[in-house]
Protein backbone atom coordinates (compact mmCIF):
# COMPACT_ATOMS: atom_id res chain seq x y z
CA UNK A 1 0.00 0.00 0.00
CA UNK A 2 0.88 3.68 -0.94
CA UNK A 3 1.24 6.44 1.53
CA UNK A 4 -1.90 7.91 0.78
CA UNK A 5 -3.71 4.62 0.69
CA UNK A 6 -2.07 4.25 4.69
CA UNK A 7 -3.46 8.10 5.12
CA UNK A 8 -6.82 7.24 4.25
CA UNK A 9 -6.99 3.72 6.01
CA UNK A 10 -6.28 6.34 9.01
CA UNK A 11 -8.50 8.64 8.24
CA UNK A 12 -11.30 6.18 7.46
CA UNK A 13 -10.18 4.35 10.96
CA UNK A 14 -10.94 8.11 12.67
CA UNK A 15 -13.85 8.68 10.99
CA UNK A 16 -15.36 5.05 12.00
CA UNK A 17 -13.93 5.82 15.52
CA UNK A 18 -15.55 9.38 15.95
CA UNK A 19 -19.01 7.45 14.65
CA UNK A 20 -18.72 4.33 16.93
CA UNK A 21 -18.73 6.75 19.95
CA UNK A 22 -21.14 8.85 19.24
CA UNK A 23 -23.16 5.53 18.33
CA UNK A 24 -22.69 4.91 21.82
CA UNK A 25 -24.70 8.09 23.18
CA UNK A 26 -27.53 8.00 20.95
CA UNK A 27 -28.73 4.44 20.38
CA UNK A 28 -28.21 3.91 24.35
CA UNK A 29 -30.24 7.34 24.89
CA UNK A 30 -33.07 7.02 22.38
CA UNK A 31 -34.44 3.38 22.20
CA UNK A 32 -33.41 3.10 25.77
CA UNK A 33 -34.63 6.18 27.71
CA UNK A 34 -38.05 5.35 25.69
CA UNK A 35 -38.68 2.02 26.38
CA UNK A 36 -37.24 2.51 30.34
CA UNK A 37 -40.13 5.87 30.32
CA UNK A 38 -42.92 3.93 28.67
CA UNK A 39 -42.86 0.52 29.95
CA UNK A 40 -42.23 2.15 33.36
CA UNK A 41 -45.53 4.50 32.90
CA UNK A 42 -47.45 1.77 31.56
CA UNK A 43 -46.51 -0.09 34.97
CA UNK A 44 -47.65 2.52 36.71
CA UNK A 45 -50.71 2.92 34.88
CA UNK A 46 -51.70 -0.82 35.16
CA UNK A 47 -50.93 -0.41 38.49
CA UNK A 48 -53.19 2.83 39.04
CA UNK A 49 -55.96 0.87 37.02
CA UNK A 50 -56.35 -2.23 39.32
CA UNK A 51 -58.05 0.48 41.83
CA UNK A 52 -60.60 0.97 39.45
CA UNK A 53 -61.26 -2.53 39.16
CA UNK A 54 -61.10 -3.52 42.82
CA UNK A 55 -64.55 -2.18 43.90
CA UNK A 56 -65.66 -4.42 40.91
CA UNK A 57 -67.87 -7.43 42.28
CA UNK A 58 -65.70 -9.69 39.36
CA UNK A 59 -62.41 -9.12 38.23
CA UNK A 60 -61.63 -10.95 34.47
CA UNK A 61 -58.48 -12.09 34.01
CA UNK A 62 -56.52 -11.31 36.22
CA UNK A 63 -53.89 -13.45 35.14
CA UNK A 64 -53.32 -11.31 32.16
CA UNK A 65 -52.72 -8.11 35.08
CA UNK A 66 -50.18 -10.36 36.33
CA UNK A 67 -48.37 -11.48 33.06
CA UNK A 68 -47.96 -7.55 31.93
CA UNK A 69 -46.61 -6.54 35.15
CA UNK A 70 -43.52 -9.33 34.96
CA UNK A 71 -43.37 -8.67 31.34
CA UNK A 72 -42.81 -4.62 31.87
CA UNK A 73 -40.56 -5.57 34.48
CA UNK A 74 -38.79 -7.18 32.97
CA UNK A 75 -38.18 -5.28 29.76
CA UNK A 76 -37.41 -2.26 32.43
CA UNK A 77 -34.58 -4.71 33.54
CA UNK A 78 -33.18 -5.89 30.30
CA UNK A 79 -32.99 -2.92 29.52
CA UNK A 80 -31.16 -1.64 32.11
CA UNK A 81 -28.68 -3.48 32.03
CA UNK A 82 -28.06 -2.97 28.11
CA UNK A 83 -26.80 -0.21 29.09
CA UNK A 84 -23.25 -1.42 30.16
CA UNK A 85 -23.69 -4.29 27.49
CA UNK A 86 -23.76 -1.08 24.89
CA UNK A 87 -20.57 -0.30 26.43
CA UNK A 88 -18.89 -3.39 26.18
CA UNK A 89 -20.09 -4.16 22.72
CA UNK A 90 -18.94 -0.85 21.48
CA UNK A 91 -15.74 -1.23 23.18
CA UNK A 92 -15.11 -4.39 21.21
CA UNK A 93 -16.52 -2.48 17.98
CA UNK A 94 -13.23 -0.13 18.70
CA UNK A 95 -11.14 -2.67 19.38
CA UNK A 96 -12.28 -4.73 15.96
CA UNK A 97 -11.79 -1.07 13.52
CA UNK A 98 -8.35 -1.13 14.86
CA UNK A 99 -7.31 -4.54 13.88
CA UNK A 100 -9.13 -3.55 10.43
CA UNK A 101 -7.54 -0.34 9.51
CA UNK A 102 -4.17 -0.30 11.58
CA UNK A 103 -3.01 -3.56 11.28
CA UNK A 104 -4.99 -4.08 7.90
CA UNK A 105 -6.55 -7.84 9.11
CA UNK A 106 -9.95 -8.23 6.76
CA UNK A 107 -11.65 -10.47 8.94
CA UNK A 108 -12.02 -7.98 11.32
CA UNK A 109 -14.53 -5.73 9.10
CA UNK A 110 -17.58 -7.72 9.89
CA UNK A 111 -16.71 -9.58 12.98
CA UNK A 112 -19.16 -8.88 15.64
CA UNK A 113 -18.61 -10.17 19.25
CA UNK A 114 -20.23 -11.85 21.81
CA UNK A 115 -20.98 -8.96 23.80
CA UNK A 116 -22.88 -7.65 20.32
CA UNK A 117 -24.73 -10.50 19.89
CA UNK A 118 -25.83 -10.51 23.40
CA UNK A 119 -26.92 -6.66 23.04
CA UNK A 120 -28.92 -7.50 20.15
CA UNK A 121 -30.64 -10.57 21.71
CA UNK A 122 -31.08 -7.95 24.83
CA UNK A 123 -32.81 -5.56 22.67
CA UNK A 124 -35.05 -7.83 21.13
CA UNK A 125 -35.76 -9.40 24.21
CA UNK A 126 -36.87 -5.29 25.95
CA UNK A 127 -38.97 -5.11 22.64
CA UNK A 128 -41.01 -8.36 23.23
CA UNK A 129 -41.25 -8.30 26.83
CA UNK A 130 -42.77 -4.06 26.37
CA UNK A 131 -44.88 -5.54 23.24
CA UNK A 132 -46.48 -8.40 25.34
CA UNK A 133 -46.87 -6.21 28.83
CA UNK A 134 -48.82 -3.32 27.17
CA UNK A 135 -50.47 -5.93 25.27
CA UNK A 136 -51.53 -7.79 27.96
CA UNK A 137 -52.29 -4.50 29.71
CA UNK A 138 -54.55 -2.96 27.16
CA UNK A 139 -56.79 -6.22 27.02
CA UNK A 140 -57.05 -6.93 30.71
CA UNK A 141 -58.19 -3.09 31.15
CA UNK A 142 -60.79 -3.02 28.35
CA UNK A 143 -61.88 -6.26 29.16
CA UNK A 144 -62.37 -4.43 33.00
CA UNK A 145 -63.60 -1.29 31.81
CA UNK A 146 -67.13 0.00 33.02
Amino acid sequence: MTEDQDKRRRDLYDAHLKQTWGDIQSSTDNFDKNVLAVSTAALGFSIAFIKNVGGQPVVHWKMLLFISWVCLAACVVITVFSFRLSVVALNRQLSYLYEYYENKNQEFLKKKSMAGIALDWFTWGAALFFFVGIICTMVFCIRNAG
